[in-house]
């Protein structure tokens, strides 16, 4: 069974160009590679509630920059440009998320499994509110996963909390855009 899936996805990818590939890549990874770590990491801080809103202001400004160079560059439309920007923004935050929630010991991969964020998953839409069943789930899969959430300080949880939002944003605009 197993030689058969590996069959049919090798069959399925040399049906596709290379260079087809390799242009999807680069338009997803275009305003990732044309922000410096800097702002990458004020952008992921700021996810969390650092800085004010004219920090924010600025900083989104220095993104739609990068974004808008983007746009032109591979040929984005006008409709995609809002939910190419989203991904972005969420995709800059969660990497910055995943490696601040690991310093902290707390692996990202358990809100992944928990809320069923991933490739062909549910990835739940938590871009205007995280349910107290989302947030269960979350905390749930953190004790079952040998995690004392009493050590836990709340700032640590809010972290949890904008990645599992940034997380969800990311993989829904990321299957929103036709590229």
């Amino acid at each position: 069974m197993m030689k058969t899936l590996i069959a049919g996805a090798a069959l399925a990818l040399a049906t596709v160009p290379a260079t087809g590939l390799a242009q999807e890549g680069a338009k997803f990874d275009c305003v990732n590679s044309g922000a410096d770590a800097g702002l990458k990491a004020s952008l992921g801080a700021a996810m969390t509630g650092a800085g004010d809103d004219a920090n924010r202001d600025t900083l989104f400004k220095q993104l739609a920059a990068i974004t808008d160079g983007c746009v032109a560059k591979h040929a984005i439309t006008d409709e995609q440009k809002g939910p190419y920007f989203d991904y972005s923004l969420a995709r800059i935050s969660r990497e910055w998320l995943v490696g601040d929630l690991a310093k902290l010991n707390l692996a990202t991969g358990v809100v992944d499994k928990a809320l069923a964020f991933g490739p062909g998953l549910a990835n739940p839409d938590l871009s205007k509110e995280i349910s107290n069943d989302h947030i269960m789930a979350i905390v749930q899969a953190y004790i079952d996963s040998g995690v004392d959430i009493e050590k836990v300080d709340a700032a640590v949880w809010e972290k949890v909390g904008a990645y599992a939002a940034a997380t969800s944003i990311y993989w829904n605009k990321k299957q929103s855009l036709p590229f």
